[in-house]
């Protein structure tokens, strides 16, 4: 009997598993074909070591500069496992509690609901539960607002949802954790991470915010590092046409580093490969230590939020996926046959990123591109998924990129479609252009103003604007990449204004890229004159 017991041992340890790196490889060109992707970078940690890192494409569309293993990517929002990581350093050292209220650092952090207000603690601005829809105050973001002109207006944002109770994906609350570590350190997050994690877990080029600075990291020091910047091995950050094809983002989006700590890391994949391969290891350094107990550790893997089954299959395949949970800077899944999977998505326009490991089959991976974001580059996903199924054992050779891109693209035409059906034949403006010229007040966003250039208006938003086209009635669109690098060439943007009769001015008109506060709005600003 215990030879027939040694024998089944042996003929396990003898046809243990191992990841297809071909046919991997192979899905990756493949996919990455199918996307357009300017440049790709993919690290592969099996059995607890770093085994795969190979890199693809081009820094840029334009000069064709080749991507290597040391060129820095924006991570977006895989950052927020590292921000989720220093906090529990902090608290591990005593320098702070993760039960604090917000409060206690930032006195005047007030949104709209007290009990959010009072309830919010360190820990939960890693959470989701804040009660506001999915992605808060993104768009103030998104045009151009100061981090800390955003934290004076987040009372005014209703939340749809009690304090607490249910998953809505944020970037504004785990962007005030920098603010927070710069008042309990006493010095630049950029400092904190160097020496908290990025040193310790062997990540020599990883940084965060525009350039690799923040704003406390000293005006030398930025300049510095804007100058130096230039020279260094970086990635371009690129949008995407309707025909998927991609086009730079003259000067970048800056929007990317706005709160930082939510999504402004930069780093290379050998960067990634190390943080890819600390986790897998359980949060053990390639040199043997510790950055937290693992009592600590696995509190960010804990199911502390229930984010339910996929919605509509994009972001996890809802064929291999059946129930989401939420930790503290990382999604806990099934898939499949496998019962535990950790993953993590970022994407802003320029920038798409993943990770993804199995606890249990000490295998992991990590991808990095520099095209668009989650609303025009899935391919990330494709690869993941195609990753897991070969974890899994899974036979059938489905091919996850064609059905993500036709599911994509599929329902960007249905829409252009619905709209080109609505549109009147030979359709002319509503009133003369002049009625629509004018200032138009929000509550929440200030001032929009409606100018006539030539034969054309205009909208113009701070330092932003963009040409309007007419398009039926008294409704207008433009560009929305062409008003703010933070946006796509595909994404919406359409504007339409109302009145009491179309020989008078206009007196109200809704953006459709303006969506949150109380009241969506513009109101014509009565002439004082």
């Amino acid at each position: 009997m215990l030879i027939r017991i040694l024998a089944m041992v042996l003929a396990l340890v003898s046809t243990s598993w191992s990841l297809n790196y071909q046919a991997l490889e192979s899905y990756i060109l493949k996919a990455n074909e199918d996307w357009k992707s300017p440049g790709l970078a993919i690290a592969i940690v099996e059995d607890g070591k770093i085994s795969y890192v190979k890199v693809f494409g081009f820094r840029s569309a334009d000069n064709k500069k080749p991507i290597t293993p040391d060129t820095i990517f924006p991570i977006a929002s895989l950052t927020k496992a590292f921000s989720a990581l220093l906090m529990l350093k902090l608290a591990e050292d005593k320098k702070l509690n993760l039960d604090d209220p917000v409060i206690k650092y930032l006195p005047d952090f007030k949104l709209a609901a007290d009990t959010a207000t009072q309830g919010m603690t360190v820990a939960k601005l890693f959470q989701h539960r804040s009660g506001l829809r999915g992605f808060a105050f993104d768009t103030l973001v998104e045009m151009g607002w100061s981090e800390q002109e955003i934290y004076h207006v987040l009372d005014q944002v209703t939340p749809d949802n009690t304090f607490d109770e249910r998953f809505d994906y944020q970037n504004i609350f785990p962007g005030l954790f920098c603010w927070i570590s710069e008042k309990i350190t006493g010095q630049p997050i950029n400092q904190t991470f160097k020496e908290q994690i990025f040193e310790p877990i062997g990540m020599p080029s990883a940084s965060l915010g525009e350039f690799g600075v923040t704003a406390t990291d000293g005006w030398l020091k930025r300049l510095w590092a804007r100058i130096k910047f230039q020279f260094t091995d970086h990635v371009q950050q690129h949008y995407s046409d309707y025909q998927g094809t991609p086009h730079i983002i003259q000067g970048g989006n800056p929007a990317i580093y706005k709160f930082a700590t939510s999504r402004g890391i930069n780093a290379s994949i050998q960067d990634m490969a190390k943080w890819l391969q600390f986790w897998v290891n359980g949060g053990v350094t390639d040199q043997g230590k510790q950055i937290v107990s693992p009592d600590q550790l696995a509190k960010m893997l804990d199911k502390l939020t229930h984010v339910g089954a996929p919605q509509g299959g994009r972001l996890f395949p809802k064929e291999r996926v059946k129930d989401i949970y939420y930790g503290m800077g990382w999604y806990t899944h099934d898939y499949a046959g496998l019962n535990r999977v950790i993953s993590h998505m970022g994407g802003m326009t320029g920038v798409r990123a993943l990770i993804s490991y199995v606890p249990e089959k000490k295998v992991g991976i990590v991808i990095l591109s520099n095209l668009g974001g989650m609303r025009v580059n899935l391919l990330p996903e494709a690869i993941r998924a195609r990753f897991l199924d070969l974890v899994a054992g899974i036979e059938e050779d489905h091919d996850w990129s064609a059905e993500l891109k036709a599911d994509l693209y599929g329902s960007r035409e249905k829409s252009l479609e619905s709209r080109r059906a609505q549109r009147l034949k030979n359709p002319v403006p509503a009133r003369s252009l002049q009625r629509y010229v004018g200032v138009y007040e929000n509550k929440l966003y200030g001032s929009v103003e409606i100018v006539q250039e030539g034969e054309h208006l205009v909208i113009k938003y701070r330092n932003l604007k963009a040409p309007l086209t007419h398009w039926n009635g008294d409704n207008f669109t433009f560009k929305a990449n062409q008003f703010t690098p933070a946006y796509s060439e595909t994404d919406y943007a359409d504007m339409v204004f109302g009145g009491s009769s179309k020989d008078q001015d206009t007196t109200v008109c809704v953006i459709s890229l303006f969506y949150e506060g109380s009241n969506t709005y513009f109101n014509r600003k009565k002439d004082t004159n």
